[in-house]
């Protein structure tokens, strides 16, 4: 068996894609950027209309460590993220979409990270590159600012996401897609306790990894590197089902029509898939719960806070009109499994839905991360935006308290020696 003790263990990119040509290039390009030999990339194709067989073709015969494999039946996103999970070999393994990417020297920095702990799992504040004329004319690089590396309780990580609700905002979230890795032998433990013998239970792949793993194990890695970064692209589906535009809706339907086959959790009423974040981390972490033999504890769930925090998510005035009722729907259905119907109404007396906000573009800061305008710094895709925020990430860690107080240092020493106010040579031993 292969763990992180190994030196060299193998390292398996699987990149579940359906037509995404036009990104998966570019994604490709920054997995043939890695200088680790022992890497595999298996891009699974689930049944592309346009020419994403030709852009990985091309690719392999560049770098023989880059796989084709044909998902001719087109199973479906979640399908066919386990077909290609259940070809990696012994190792450790990170899914990747189309259109994400990995850092510069990426893999290399998972390994060591990863040997150094003689841990299983590894996460890591993934940056996001926004494409051009996804939400606006530009595209924007996001940044987080600089995290220090530290090992994470996994029993209060769980605790935390009964507690907020909300798994995409947890920066040490685990989840093996983009922002983490996990060995094999964790995936196959997962699977071992699925009764179909999948590591993907849940409608959607992303947030279950990263809850699932997490209780496979007692504590894992975060890293204040980051080793991969997030693509979002016109092709992302989660835009497609907020965009209100019909191109995007029926570009979202087969997404739905395959998802809609999983329902979520008897205690979230058997209900199809949401895509409220409240909701899909509730599914995750029941799920989860339920494996037999899994290690992981999650505290009990308060209904009346996921129906508040799932209304409040509606509120913030992202979703048509349409999916709106769709939405508020699977909420009382909710509601009435657990017998909070006069909670549902009460909430839904007093809320008020906001005005969409403009989504921030261009150059700046808040207290999370910071932003580049993509045009004004010339990225144009994920390749770029991996050099940069890899430049970027180095030269902020550097601006950081503990760091700029060297820095300071060595530039007085060098002022006071160039002024002749200080020693130019060492003094000679006699």
């Amino acid at each position: 068996m292969t763990t992180s003790k190994e030196t060299n263990p193998r390292f398996t990119v699987i990149i579940p894609t359906k037509d995404r040509a036009d990104y998966l290039g570019h994604t490709l390009r920054t997995c043939m950027m890695q200088d680790y030999d022992n890497l595999e990339v298996l891009v699974s194709d689930d049944g592309s209309t346009d020419h994403t067989r030709e852009v990985v073709q091309e690719a392999s015969r560049q770098d023989p460590r880059i796989k084709y494999r044909s998902n001719e039946r087109s199973p479906g996103m979640r399908d066919n993220f386990e077909y290609v999970l259940d070809l990696a070999e012994p190792g450790f393994v990170i899914a990747l979409g189309g259109d994400d990417g990995l850092m510069p020297g990426g893999i290399n920095g998972m390994r060591d990270v990863l040997h150094d702990t003689r841990l299983e799992l590894l996460s890591w504040a993934a940056p996001l590159y926004t494409y051009p004329k996804v939400r606006g004319p530009e595209g924007q690089l996001m940044l987080y600012h600089p995290k220090k590396d530290r090992i994470v309780d996994s029993r209060a990580f769980l605790a935390r996401q009964v507690e907020h609700l909300n798994y995409l905002g947890d920066i040490e979230s685990p989840m093996s897609y983009v922002k983490g890795v996990a060995s094999t032998r964790l995936v196959r433990q997962v699977q071992s306790r699925s009764k179909e013998g999948r590591f993907y239970s849940c409608p959607t792949p992303d947030g279950y990894s990263g809850i699932v793993l997490a209780g496979e194990v007692k504590n894992f890695a975060f890293s204040g590197t980051p080793f991969a970064l997030y693509g979002l692209s016109p092709t992302s589906q989660g835009l497609n089902y907020l965009a209100n535009e019909e191109a995007a809706k029926k570009n979202s339907q087969s997404f739905f029509k395959a998802v809609d086959a999983v329902p979520m959790h008897d205690e979230l009423a058997a209900q199809p898939y949401s895509p409220l974040i409240t909701l899909m981390t509730v599914d995750y972490l029941l799920t989860a719960r339920d494996l037999p033999g899994w290690g992981g504890v999650v505290p009990p769930i308060d209904f009346r806070r996921v129906l508040e925090a799932g209304i409040n998510e509606l509120a913030h005035g992202l979703y048509g009109q349409d999916r709106l009722l769709r939405e508020l729907g699977i909420l009382r259905n909710i509601a009435l499994r657990h017998g909070l119907a006069a909670r549902f109404d009460a909430l839904m007396a007093r809320s008020h839905r906001k005005k969409e906000k403009t989504p921030f573009m261009g150059s700046g800061i808040n207290p999370r991360a910071i932003f580049l305008d993509a045009s004004r710094y010339r990225i144009g895709n994920i390749v770029e935006a991996a050099y940069a925020a890899e430049y970027l990430g180095r030269f902020y860690r550097d601006l950081m308290p503990g760091n700029l107080l060297n820095i300071v240092k060595r530039s007085l020493s060098y002022f006071l020696v160039s002024s002749g106010k200080g020693p130019l040579f060492p003094k000679l031993e006699q």
